[in-house]
């Protein structure tokens, strides 16, 4: 079985991790895997774990103004690039991790099984619907995600989509050296530290983590506070100016640290406390998981992908809205009873361990490529 996996972004991004770590793991378990990327992180990471890669042109997807002009002339050209990849690979299977993907990899080739792969709540609706009629498979990354396809989508296609939740590698995220993360990152050594990992894009809400921070830090002036996270493709600088001078009104000027430079959170949430995510309508929320396997209590958004990995109370804390004042409140009764955070961590561990593992995704996802297989070869046969 031969597995052809297509992307069209280069930097890592919560999807792009995951397709990384799912394409090693089906390697791993004998499938028979090749990517199609462009040049950039994602590619130097999946050669040098001895995957064959193709590269193709990036293709990053704008909405308004000339950006969608430009989305619309690059995709028209990655068909003719993704083709001769699949010539050259002759897959028994496509898998598309995105949609632009999936527009890419069907229009160059539609006599192979294409796998739609849904990690966004924010698609087209009318490029959604025409590529559910040619998916032979879509495969929602979480409930939120499966939902909101079962909203927009004919009732015709929904009997092809299939909840394949994300997964993380446990292992990667064991326990680490808390002193040797924080000083790594330059945080002190000593008091709590609550962080955010998320990429610097306005729906993941850091004001509202600048918010809460603001209210712990009042009643506990030993805390610090981290932003892990860039502005991964040069399009909110604006935004994150004002997200600075946030910073510095709630008086956190030395309190709190930007840390733009680590493509790895397990690197960096041995160095946590606690963690905070506060975006709303997040379509699935890795990050969560990987907090959850190191042991990190988190306190997130009751709503979208969160809301169906966290169980309320035991695995950690979900706030409704995502208040930023009750997010602090939360965070402050966690950092006053500390056997009850190494609790709720530890139960987050066990249900990443349980659930959310990278080896479940594998498994699934080989059951869906051998009924592909199977319905095309009992087809052909037919004929």
């Amino acid at each position: 079985m031969k597995v052809l996996w297509v992307d069209l972004v280069s930097e890592f991004g919560g999807a792009q991790h995951s397709l990384a770590d799912v394409c090693l793991s089906l390697k791993a378990a004998g499938i028979d895997v090749v990517a199609a990327v462009p040049n950039g992180p994602l590619f130097d990471r999946l050669t040098s774990a001895g995957l064959p890669v193709f590269p193709v042109s990036p293709v990053r997807a704008r909405k308004r103004g000339w950006g969608l002009f430009t989305t619309a002339a690059k995709l028209m050209r990655a068909p003719s690039s993704v083709s001769q990849i699949i010539r050259t690979v002759k897959p028994d299977i496509i898998h598309a991790n995105s949609l632009p993907a999936f527009l890419a990899a069907h229009h160059a080739f539609s006599s192979i099984p294409i796998i739609w792969h849904v990690r966004d709540l924010r698609i087209p609706v009318m490029l959604a619907r025409e590529a559910s009629k040619k998916a032979a498979r879509i495969i929602a990354a979480s409930e939120a995600i499966d939902e909101h396809l079962v909203d927009i989508l004919s009732p015709r296609v929904l009997g092809r989509i299939r909840v394949i939740r994300n997964g993380v590698d446990p292992t990667r995220f064991a326990a680490g050296d808390r002193s040797d993360a924080r000083r790594r990152f330059g945080l002190p050594p000593d008091g709590p530290v609550i962080g955010m990992i998320a990429h610097l894009i306005p729906w993941k809400r850091h004001d509202a983590f600048i918010q809460a921070a603001g209210e712990i830090r009042r009643q506990r002036p030993d805390a610090h506070f981290v932003a892990v996270g860039r502005d991964l493709f040069n399009e909110h600088s604006r935004w994150i100016s004002q997200l600075k001078e946030r910073v510095a009104s709630n008086g956190l000027a030395e309190a709190f640290h930007w840390v733009g430079d680590c493509d790895a959170a397990h690197e960096i949430l041995p160095a946590f406390d606690l963690l905070l995510h506060p975006a709303l309508q997040e379509p699935f929320g890795r990050v969560i998981c990987e907090a959850m396997a190191a042991s990190v209590p988190v306190i997130a958004a009751a709503s979208g992908g969160p809301a169906s990995i966290i169980q309320q109370g035991a695995s950690g804390i979900l706030v409704r809205d995502g208040d930023p004042q009750r997010m602090a409140e939360e965070a402050l009764a966690l950092l006053a009873d500390p056997a009850r955070a190494a609790k709720v961590g530890a139960a987050g561990r066990n249900q990443i361990l349980n659930k959310f593992t990278t080896r479940h995704v594998c498994e699934q996802l080989i059951k869906e490529y051998r009924g592909l297989i199977s319905s095309v070869t009992s087809s052909d046969d037919d004929d």
